[in-house]
């Protein structure tokens, strides 16, 4: 029989299972979605611009009301805005699946995948928000762990099941139809969240004045803005790599492309291993040095590509990849929990949303540009020095926090506080709440 003081706390709070089960399995059904609508593009326009297109639609609504949409969770009952993204998607998506069986066209398409897009855009921040409030800052490491490997379960299942609907049925209403029902099933297990007060306390303010209080916060805390640099400099540095890894393989090493998919598989093998290492010793681990060595060994590794010529290399090469970003990103979500105010949750969240996506646009454009002028080796060994630099800089801006912690607890007896709803000119109560 199980000693139940031997279960980690999380694992027996159901709150926390039904919004890890909600985000497991709408990870899952976004993943057959997503390559289900590239397929589908693909198949009735054979344009590289069309899925350009679509990729871009997608992307825009995280650019552009990313602030907008974190200023409103942050105002907001958080469980009933993540019920509510999850039904209005749960509708486009069989609107989509309805309107696919007679071929709408690409403007149709593109309108139901950015209102998909602009819906979701409210969910992250939400979710943020909630699992801070649920889950204790000592187990945030863990569930963050718990909440990575998922993601990376889901999205491996979720595309392997697209490809097999599309190749077998050869239709793609029914990839859109499950997803539709993955949302309701989402809605429902947040629905099952209770005894939650989750609703950050402020005083009425515009929204322009949310976002300026929230920038202004977020201006004023290392803590945040080493956040921000880390996780800014770790999507510039990873976005060459799925452009280039391609070409690298084919036209620099003389690969066969058969071997792409066996080396690309090196990667989820990695982030499942970094997951439940990390998951097995949360306890151990302290966050900060998690993400600053991880993005140092990665810096290295990034710029030792060059030097992995064969399909075994590359494929060690790509499962110590996915270990060290799966373990960086772990620590991320996990320091975002323990150092942002519940208050600023939503906000924080929207800048995580904006920078990391623009920046990744300017990576990606900087590996098709300097890659054909320069050579592939060169935007690696780039972006292992862009790596370098912003791990640098981070983590400065985290030693920054720490000196400044103990300088306020010296001075006033107190412990440490998230970041935000304390900041000058906030008009929030800056309570990191717990039920």
């Amino acid at each position: 029989m199980i000693n139940a003081a031997r279960v980690p706390a999380i694992a027996r709070d159901r709150r926390f299972l039904a919004l890890w089960g909600a985000h497991s399995i709408s990870t899952l059904g976004d993943a057959l979605t997503t390559l289900t609508l590239i397929l589908l593009v693909t198949e009735k326009t054979h344009s590289v611009a069309a899925i350009g297109g679509l990729t871009l639609v997608i992307a825009v609504p995280g650019i552009v009301i990313g602030l907008l949409a974190g200023a409103y969770v942050d105002r907001h009952d958080r469980r009933r805005i993540m019920i509510l993204s999850d039904a209005l998607r749960a509708v486009l998506l069989l609107a989509l699946a309805v309107s696919v069986v007679n071929w709408p066209g690409l403007p149709v398409l593109y309108l139901i995948a950015f209102l998909q897009a602009a819906v979701g855009t409210f969910f992250e921040p939400a979710r943020a928000g909630l699992m801070q409030v649920i889950v204790p800052a000592e187990e945030q490491l863990r569930a963050n762990s718990l909440m990575q490997t998922t993601t990376v379960i889901g999205e491996l299942t979720g595309a392997t099941a697209a490809g097999v609907l599309v190749a077998t049925l050869h239709t793609h209403w029914i990839a859109f139809t499950v997803d539709a029902a993955t949302f309701a099933v989402s809605a429902l297990l947040i629905a099952m969240i209770r005894r939650t007060d989750n609703t950050p306390a402020c005083e009425p303010q515009t929204t322009w004045a949310a976002i300026t209080d929230g920038l202004r916060a977020v201006r004023s805390s290392p803590a945040l803005r080493g956040l921000l640099l880390v996780f800014s400099a770790l999507t510039f540095a990873l976005s060459p790599m799925a452009v280039l890894l391609a070409p690298y393989v084919v036209d620099t090493l003389h690969i066969s492309t058969g071997w792409i998919g066996v080396i690309q598989s090196g990667d989820t093998a990695g982030n499942l291993i970094g997951g439940v290492l990390v998951l097995v010793l949360a306890k151990r681990i302290n966050p900060r040095l998690m993400i600053i060595s991880g993005m140092v060994l990665l810096a290295a590794l990034i710029a030792a590509l060059p030097l992995a010529a064969t399909v075994v290399a590359l494929l060690v090469a790509h499962l110590v990849f996915g270990l060290l970003t799966v373990s960086i990103q772990t620590g991320i979500g996990a320091l975002i929990q323990t150092e942002v105010d519940n208050a600023l949750m939503g906000r924080f969240m929207g800048l995580m949303s904006i920078i990391p996506s623009t920046v990744s646009i300017f990576g990606m454009a900087f590996a098709g540009s300097f890659g054909a002028l320069l050579g592939i080796q060169t935007v690696f060994v780039t972006c292992s020095a862009v790596l370098a630099v912003g791990t640098a800089l981070a983590w400065s801006q985290f030693r920054r926090a720490a000196r400044e912690r103990v300088a306020a607890s010296t001075s006033t007896g107190s412990v440490h506080q998230p970041v935000g709803g304390s900041s000058p000119g906030s008009t929030y109560t800056g309570r990191h709440q717990r039920s």
